[in-house]
C-alpha cells in the first residue's frame, strides 16, 4: 500500500511543470494542461490503453477522464461511442480540447462526479475507470483538487463505482476496473461481494524500471459471466 506522505509528494511533482505538455501518444497529438494529473508521474493511462480488450462497435463510458487517454484513443481505434467524464471541469476541458484537435466526433465529454450526471436509460458495453486507488482513512480530508485523482478515503468512491455501475451496462456488458498491485485487494474483495459481483483479471504486467504492477479487472454480476471470453489488445507499447 502506497504511504500518502509519498503520493502527496508525488501529486505535488506533478504540477510542476511547465504547463501545457505537449504529447504525440498513440497516433494522437495531446495537450495536458495545468490541474490535471500529469502523465509523467503517473503513467498507468499508457497501459491501460495498450492493453484494453477490441472496441470496435462498443459503447463505452470512461469514468476519471483526465486529458483523455485511453478513451479518445478508443473511440478513434473503432468504439461506436465514448462517454468520457470527470469530476473536474479542467480535465474535461482538456478532455474536450484534445478530441477536437484530434477529429474525434463519436465522443462526448461531460463533468460528472462518477455516474451523477449519466442518464440511467444510457447503457454501455464496457465503463472503465483507472480508480484512485490509494487507500486513506475514511475521515481523510483532501488537501486539494488534485489528490482526488489518486487518494480514495475509506474506498467510498470504489464502493459508489461498484454498487451502482452494473445499473449502466448493457445485457452483456462488464465493469473494467484499473486496479494496480500493492493496494487494499481486501477491501476491493469486500466491496465486490457486498455488490454480487464476480471478478476476471483480463491482463497484468509493468514497464522496466515503473513501479506497480498494473491490473485489469472485469467485473459482472456473479453467475451471470461476460457474454464471451474477453482478450485484451496487447500491441506491445513500452515507454519512449
Amino acid at each position: 500500500m502506497t504511504d500518502l506522505g509519498q503520493i502527496r509528494t508525488k501529486l505535488k511533482r506533478s504540477q510542476q511543470h511547465a504547463f501545457p505538455l505537449y504529447l504525440h501518444e498513440f497516433g494522437l497529438e495531446l495537450t495536458v494542461n495545468e490541474g490535471v494529473l500529469s502523465p509523467q508521474e503517473f503513467q498507468g493511462w499508457r497501459w491501460y490503453t495498450d492493453n484494453f480488450p477490441p472496441v470496435a462497435g462498443k459503447r463505452i463510458l470512461e469514468i476519471g477522464c483526465g486529458f483523455g487517454l485511453p478513451g479518445l484513443y478508443l473511440a478513434k481505434l473503432g468504439a461506436l461511442s465514448l462517454v468520457a467524464c470527470d469530476i473536474d471541469h479542467r480535465a474535461v476541458a482538456n478532455t474536450i480540447e484534445n478530441a477536437a484537435r484530434n477529429g474525434i466526433h463519436n465522443a462526448e465529454v461531460i463533468e460528472s462526479d462518477i455516474f451523477s450526471n449519466i442518464p440511467t436509460r444510457r447503457k454501455f458495453d464496457f465503463i472503465f475507470w483507472n480508480c484512485p486507488s490509494d487507500f486513506a482513512p475514511n475521515d481523510y480530508a483532501y488537501r486539494d483538487d488534485i489528490e482526488r485523482g489518486a487518494i480514495d478515503p475509506g474506498y467510498k468512491l470504489l464502493t459508489r463505482f461498484l454498487s451502482e455501475g452494473p445499473e449502466f451496462l448493457t445485457e452483456s456488458g462488464s465493469i473494467l476496473l484499473g486496479f494496480p498491485s500493492g493496494q487494499r485487494d481486501d477491501l476491493l474483495s469486500e466491496i465486490l461481494l457486498a455488490n454480487g459481483l464476480d471478478s476476471v483479471l483480463l491482463g497484468s504486467s509493468t514497464y522496466p524500471d515503473a513501479g506497480p504492477i498494473y491490473r485489469m479487472f472485469s467485473i459482472y454480476k456473479r453467475g451471470l459471466g461476460p457474454s464471451e471470453p474477453l482478450q485484451c489488445m496487447h500491441r506491445g507499447t513500452r515507454f519512449k
